[in-house]
């Protein structure tokens, strides 16, 4: 394989002199989908949008959701033992939305919790749908990377909801 190297047109800056926005911009180059993360059931069910989920092994089951230390989810993913993903389908834009903090006042969101694992909730038509047990947590600045193990999962076939750039995007469902 044979690439082409180019010299950097902007020079390496310390850590104290990065544009913060500029930051956010060149990572939001990177085309995420959306997920709801869900901790406890009933009147306990907190839940958040994030952007930031990844698988993280297959061999065992792994998945990694980062979450803000300003986040009103991190004090409860700190204290959690199990916690759900919901991968959001283009359809669910609102619910991104309403889960991010902007309120959908008409919207009423339903959740299901998983049979046998008291404590995990999962959004109701989510794209995909896992529930994990806590098994690590690592500081990452100022987020903590949660690893869960995929105790359960769901799957639809259904179109992405994209997030690229600070907006909101679909991609056709390739077959």
């Amino acid at each position: 394989m044979h690439a082409i190297v180019q010299r950097s047109v902007e020079r390496p800056a310390s850590c104290g002199e990065l544009d913060e926005r500029r930051l956010r911009n060149a990572l939001g180059r990177f085309a995420t989908g959306v997920v709801v993360i869900s901790a406890g059931t009933g009147d306990e069910l907190h839940a958040m949008t994030a952007n930031a989920f990844m698988s993280g092994s297959l061999r065992p089951p792994l998945i990694v959701v980062s979450v803000g230390h300003r986040a009103r989810m991190h004090e409860r993913m700190m204290s959690a033992d199990l916690f759900g993903v919901s991968v959001l389908s283009e359809e669910q834009e609102s619910h991104s939305r309403h889960f991010a903090g902007e309120p959908q006042d008409w919207l009423a969101p339903c959740f299901t919790e998983v049979e046998g694992l008291a404590g995990v909730a999962l959004l109701h038509r989510a794209l995909a749908r896992f529930a994990a047990r806590v098994v690590d947590r690592h500081p990452c600045g100022d987020h903590t990377l949660f690893v869960g193990e995929v105790l359960s999962f769901s799957l639809e076939e259904d179109a992405p909801l994209v997030f690229y750039s600070g907006r909101y995007a679909s991609v056709a469902q390739g077959r």
